[in-house]
């Protein structure tokens, strides 16, 4: 017996703008979980079954003390419009349900939110736990839910409900000696120490199970590195454990993190996408934090696998039939943006730019290769049209990536990290690529002459102040040292004006005269550019072109200068440095061939 479908719609008026309530509503994990949905298991091929295609999920739960079992597809959405899935039963008392949510801008503000499911029941049981399940209970339960999103969307900057306020003295003893320990021997503030403890102890499993420090940094409205630093001191002191999750560049996405940096490889596959990719550092790779469990038990459950906040970075998907096409308006923020298919290599760019045109036409399918990049104005219109002959699935996304992922490129460059995890090294032999990233070479002047004319120990003496004033000096500006080579340091940056400020202070410092003795005059490099990360003498080093050429550049140093590639002066930031009026920095420009890599002079120039 075929029982008919059933259509449940409710229509409800919210304070706050679609754009506001967009990422709460969209959130599928937390919804579901806030609506009391049961968690889900990936349902794995039962024997002889062929795995499921790419894009198409295998989900088995039980609610109300019922199991069910279904095939899900992608979600389809457009940002911050509408978003539904479909699933396909096999097992329980529900043949077929689809899910949509729309969200329309009321003209005096505000915010009609429209939440459909079309629900088919498989047998008796669902005919008769439908009406109830989700006719009564389900209307219910999601408004309460959807003015709870209202609520929090109308607090400045959006932040997640309020915590417990911790205390240290009725703190459980393991927590508050761990906060103890972070207050007054890693010196960590004490506001700040007290948010996390109680961010630790009272959000709930959904927020703690994979923390972004630079995320909950902005929530917070504290500074990013500062929050950085503690949640690497309380890793070290046993709050909270740390993990390597691999993210695909598709989307974006890690199933399940590396608890150390040995067990992140060069080679990667994503299940979900069904692709093959190449891992590096600046991008690939994030640093997520989760609570130790001697202080807190996290249950990892997932209430969905799918749904637009998975891949923030997706601003529309939707599979689209032969011919068909798919019209997204273009009010998203000025940038570049790139369509793919899934399955077809050929991907095609795009920008929003108030200089482009109201309209644009990007057709897909194989054998279309990628055409110039369209220019679309942010109130346009972009169509896109399926070309092929069978259906595909059209994804938009944005290229740039997020900044609030700390990446293994920006934690392994810091001194902190390198001073509390300097076991954390890949595995011998691999290397992976970190992308761009700051090289500095230092070199005292004449230290060859110090030891001859004050005696071997007090120059030796003179030669470590100098490595801890050089070591502060780099850990103050976000660096960290990569090694030391006698009396020479390689350190490593995210941004070449951190190095910059870094190596000014140094030499200032350094050039002081210190008991009647003469100061130092300490040669400084600094160049940008690609590298690779390896495992060498039982720690992260970097190896490639860029830091060869960086430590060349550290030999034409006088030691009262700052000798800077191009790549370094041409960076937005280092410009307004030397243009501000009390930087008194000059740069001029000079060049000479450097040793062992050809005879072309290498064009530099002189901070000073």
């Amino acid at each position: 017996m075929r029982y008919p479908e059933k259509l449940y719609r409710w229509a409800w008026d919210l304070r706050s703008t679609p754009e506001a309530l967009w990422p709460l509503v969209s959130n599928t994990d937390r919804f579901n979980r806030d609506c009391g949905f049961p968690p889900f298991e990936v349902r794995a091929p039962a024997k002889g079954e062929p795995a499921p295609e790419p894009g198409l999920r295998r989900l088995r739960s039980r609610y109300l003390g019922l199991v069910g079992e279904w095939e899900e597809r992608e979600f389809e959405w457009v940002q911050p419009v509408r978003f539904a899935v479909e699933r396909r039963f096999s097992r329980g008392p529900l043949a077929r349900m689809v899910q949509s949510c729309e969200l329309g801008a009321k003209p005096g503000g505000g915010t009609t939110i429209v939440y459909e499911m079309r629900v088919t029941p498989a047998n008796p049981i669902g005919a008769l736990i439908v009406p109830l399940a989700i006719g009564l209970r389900a209307r219910r339960v999601t408004e309460r839910v959807f003015r709870g999103y209202d609520e929090i969307a109308q607090r400045p900057g959006r932040p997640l409900p309020p915590l417990a306020q911790f205390h240290l003295d009725k703190a459980p003893p393991r927590l508050a000696n761990v906060a103890s320990k972070l207050i007054y021997e890693a010196q960590q503030p004490v506001a700040l120490v007290e948010r996390l403890c109680a961010y630790v102890s009272s959000a709930d499993d959904l927020s703690v199970q994979k923390m972004r420090p630079y995320a909950i940094a902005d929530q917070w409205s504290v500074d990013r590195r500062q929050t950085l630093d503690l949640f690497l001191h309380a890793t070290r002191a046993g709050m909270l454990d740390f993990s390597w999750e691999v993210l695909c560049p598709h989307c974006r996405g890690s199933r399940r993190g590396k608890p150390d940096l040995s067990g992140v490889t060069s080679e990667a596959h994503c299940d979900s996408c069904g692709v093959d990719f190449t891992v590096n550092f600046d991008q690939s790779v994030e640093l997520t934090f989760v609570p130790n469990p001697t202080v807190r038990r996290v249950t990892r459950t997932e209430y969905c696998l799918g749904g637009p906040q998975i891949t923030p970075h997706v601003v529309a998907q939707k599979r689209l039939g032969p011919g068909e096409s798919l019209f997204v308006a273009m009010s998203y923020p000025q940038g570049r943006y790139r369509l793919r298919t899934q399955g077809v290599a050929a991907q095609q760019a795009f920008r929003i730019e108030r200089s482009g045109g109201s309209s644009a036409r990007i057709d897909v399918g194989p054998g279309i290769e990628a055409a110039d990049e369209p220019v679309v104005a942010p109130d346009g219109v972009l169509n896109i049209v399926n070309a092929d002959r069978v259906e595909c699935l059209a994804v938009i996304e944005r290229v740039a990536w997020s900044d609030q992922a700390v990446t293994a490129a920006a934690v392994t460059s810091r001194q902190i990290f390198r001073d509390l995890f300097s076991k954390e090294i890949l595995r011998q032999g691999e290397r992976i690529s970190v992308g761009v990233i700051t090289i500095v070479f230092t070199d005292l002047k004449d230290s060859t002459r110090l030891y001859t004319e004050i005696g071997d120990a007090p120059a030796f003496g003179r030669v470590l102040n100098h490595f801890d004033l050089v070591r502060a000096e780099i850990a103050a500006e976000g660096g960290g040292i990569v090694k030391t080579m006698g009396d020479a340091v390689m350190a490593a940056f995210t941004h070449p004006v951190c190095a910059v400020r870094a190596m000014r202070k140094a030499q200032t410092a350094l050039s002081a005269p210190e008991k009647a003795r003469p100061g130092f005059a300490l040669k400084c490099s600094i160049h940008q550019g690609p590298c690779l990360a390896i495992s060498q003498n039982e720690r992260l080093d970097y190896f490639g072109t860029t830091v060869n050429v960086g430590s060349r550049l550290c030999a034409l140093s006088s030691g009262f200068d700052i000798v800077v590639s191009a790549s370094v002066l041409r960076d937005p930031q280092v410009a307004a440095l030397l243009a501000s009026p009390g930087a008194r920095l000059t740069a001029r420009r000079d060049a000479a061939a450097l040793r062992g890599l050809g005879d072309v002079p290498f064009e530099f120039w002189r901070l000073a």
